[in-house]
């Protein structure tokens, strides 16, 4: 079952298709599934990051196969429900049992939006192919050029500048073992065979150059660390840290991940249990996120700007060249993806960096708010670079927390209800406490909550402070004293 059984991508097994979860480059869907609607999933890829389309396999893993009648229809999806026809392969599987399975395997399109027949266009995002509004298809339309940087190929490259032991690393991350590990480059639309040359994409440099700024020289990483706020300068210079690293893409993210980890501080905080213990400065997944999204997404087309990393004591900045690309938008962060490096994202997906369904950014939100820090701010400074702070404000959440807790004695404290006690305690990280964030931050029902807080207020000699103007105010907060 692990046995390579796809003449175009060597990565793909029985196994993967009945068994990897759906994802940005993934779709398994049922013969009974109606063309137009194949071709739906064919224009979201193809607008994405490409992907396998595979059909006559159940969203159970089951292989129930196709007809001859319905490959023949297959075979023209693209042409009789697309208005352009992406670039794209094709090709049919046999199981074991004799029953067929027909592949899509579709590239990204760097210059065109592939739309469907009726003028409607799809863009994938996570495991689900969305359809674009007006306003969101002008804006993939206007992007569209900027996202083949990445794919241009560099005529002075040749297979001599490629680290061919990080790519046999990369092989055996997909566990894999080819004769060829070029083929696996190749189904990824790094490198481009011509005749018996091979051709070398920006792509490929990044990710598996030796020494990828011999070609692309801002293709690096800037760390400076500063002692205080500011940046200082003249007599005043402050910088304690500053380094540059340049390595491909994987080596990039590892060695700066390494970095920043060593500039962390660690602070004693107040626990539950009334014992002190170390916390990080910040959380590990939302800076690490941070990093990757910069190295991932960054405008690799523009010259002479590299990636900046700043450390200050109370917040850390990540600075990337170039704007939020196509739909992106820094309100909807959050919930909406696109990525200009469709390939890169692919490798650094498959290594094990980027994370699909969009979760890695919503995560940095859920983890800085699960340290009561500050949520993650993302600006676009000048329209030409991304900018993402994280804030610091340990000492004071520190300081916050012992003072509104040392009114309760360790008696008291273990008198209390599990429940009470992480009432209690988040009232006492945050500046004004609504019921609405004890409802996300404890997973507990409103009307819970209320028994339980009815007991802990300072009225019925609890430490909880309520503030309102009358019983039903929407505005009421809480605090600890």
């Amino acid at each position: 079952m692990n046995t390579t059984i796809s003449n175009i991508d060597p990565t793909l097994t029985w196994e993967k298709l009945q068994r990897s979860v759906e994802s940005q480059y993934f779709e398994r869907k049922s013969a009974k599934l109606q063309p137009r609607d194949i071709a739906h999933h064919i224009s979201a890829m193809a607008n994405a990051s490409g992907g396998v389309v595979a059909v006559g396999i159940e969203d159970s893993g089951a292989i129930t196969g196709i007809s001859d009648a319905q490959e023949n229809v297959l075979r023209q999806v693209p042409l009789d429900y697309l208005q352009k026809v992406p670039e794209l392969k094709v090709e049919t599987i046999t199981s074991e049992d004799g029953v067929k399975v027909f592949l899509f395997h579709i590239s990204p399109m760097p210059d065109d939006v592939i739309k469907c027949k009726d003028g409607e266009a799809y863009l994938r995002v996570g495991d689900s192919s969305r359809k674009l509004n007006s306003e969101q298809l002008l804006e993939l339309e206007y992007s569209k050029g900027i996202r083949s940087y990445e794919s241009q190929v560099l005529k002075d490259a040749s297979l001599d500048d490629l680290d061919h032991d990080l790519i046999e690393e990369y092989c055996r991350i997909l566990g894999l073992n080819v004769s060829s590990p070029l083929d696996i480059l190749k189904a990824r639309g790094l490198i481009k065979q011509k005749g018996e040359n091979w051709e070398i994409t920006v792509a490929a440099i990044l990710l598996f150059g030796k020494i990828p700024t011999q070609f692309l020289p801002s293709a690096r990483v800037r760390f400076l660390r500063y002692e205080g706020t500011t940046a200082g300068v003249g007599a005043g210079f402050n910088v304690v840290k500053d380094m540059t690293i340049e390595k491909p893409l994987h080596r990039l993210i590892t060695e700066g991940k390494q970095l920043i980890a060593s500039q962390m501080r660690e602070f004693q905080q107040l626990g539950k249990d009334g014992k002190f213990r170390k916390i990080p400065e910040y959380p590990e997944f939302a800076w690490q996120e941070g990093l990757v999204n910069a190295v991932t997404h960054r405008d690799y087309s523009i010259s002479g700007e590299y990636i900046r990393v700043t450390m200050y004591d109370d917040r850390i900045e990540f600075l990337s060249p170039g704007r939020l690309p196509s739909i992106v938008t820094v309100e909807n962060i959050q919930n909406t993806r696109f990525s200009r490096n469709p390939l890169i994202a692919r490798v650094l997906t498959d290594f094990g960096w980027v994370r699909e369904l969009n979760e890695g950014v919503k995560r940095i939100y859920t983890d800085m708010r699960s340290y009561f820090l500050e949520p993650p701010i993302f600006s676009e400074p000048n329209k030409k670079t991304v900018l993402l702070v994280l804030k610091n404000n340990i000492a004071s959440r520190s300081l916050r927390k012992m003072e509104g807790l040392k009114s309760i004695s360790v008696e008291e404290w273990a008198k209390l209800k599990p429940l009470d006690r992480d009432i209690i305690y988040y009232i006492a990280n945050v500046e004004q406490c609504t019921m609405k964030q004890l409802e996300e931050n404890t997973g507990r029902s409103r009307q819970t909550l209320v028994t339980h807080m009815k007991k802990l207020l300072k009225a019925n000699g609890g430490p909880v402070e309520e503030h309102s103007s009358a019983p039903n105010d929407p505005r009421k907060y809480y605090t600890i004293e």
